[in-house]
């Protein structure tokens, strides 16, 4: 039988599909076991936090908030990778969608997180694309965050969200003035658990990995220009 034939390919396919489904099924099962140990951890923290507060010296309670910061960090990891896992297989609900009222939404979250910070937001009005309205969200909620995470030590943070043409394609782009980096390493960014050098801020290296991924499933492209000093500038296209 040829490798041609229909019947094999549509064999082949549902070899494939059902592999994939026992895969997600695995792997949403061992999360789920992971955070429920995790859950267990944390919660015997707190308690021991409460109840064992006179017994335990400065050095201790800090031990324990070592503990359950790590644990909160391990849940967050496990998230970002079940979701970073799943973006391929989603189905695409294209729409038209209003980037710019987005942005704002992002941009404001992140403003009521850290109230005390001095961040300028400068957000383009009547930016709209055609894509997947959660998915447009996950981008825009790594790429500023990133930039935000990365302006930290800033006096005074400028983030940047707007719209231009490149070869005649509508680009968008998030610019910040942040510390950049060398763009030797700019193809690294995008790849899982990787941190630019140098490079103290938050995170598990899975948010710039899942920005190609969401770019690349909506037939775009997402690259990054930047100069250690001079601030970085992310620009994605959607296809």
């Amino acid at each position: 039988m040829s490798d041609a034939d229909p019947l094999h390919i549509l064999q082949e396919l549902q070899l494939m599909t059902e592999a994939n489904h026992n895969l997600e099924s695995f792997n949403s099962a061992i999360a789920h076991d992971l955070c429920s140990a995790i859950t267990a951890i944390s919660g015997y923290c707190q308690l021991l936090t409460e109840v064992c507060s006179n017994q335990l010296d400065e050095q201790g309670k800090a031990y324990l908030g070592c503990i359950y910061d790590a644990t909160l960090d391990m849940k967050q990891l496990i998230a970002s990778l079940l979701n970073f896992s799943r973006i391929g297989r989603v189905e695409l609900h294209r729409e038209k969608i209003d980037l710019s009222e987005m942005a704002n939404v992002v941009a404001e979250q992140l403003r009521l997180s850290q109230p005390k910070r001095r961040v300028t937001f400068r957000i383009a009005r009547g930016i709209s694309a055609e894509g997947d309205p959660g998915l447009c969200r996950s981008v825009l909620d790594n790429l500023i965050g990133n930039a935000w995470k990365h302006g930290f030590h800033r006096g005074n943070t400028v983030i940047e969200f707007g719209m231009t043409l490149l070869a005649g394609q509508t680009t968008y782009f998030v610019r910040d003035n942040g510390p950049g980096f060398d763009m030797a390493v700019a193809d690294r960014i995008f790849a899982c658990f990787q941190r630019l050098p140098g490079t103290t801020v938050e995170g598990h290296g899975i948010g710039l990995a899942t920005v190609d991924r969401i770019v690349r499933r909506h037939g775009g492209r997402v690259w990054a220009e930047s100069r250690p000093g001079e601030g970085a500038t992310f620009l994605f296209t959607m296809g």
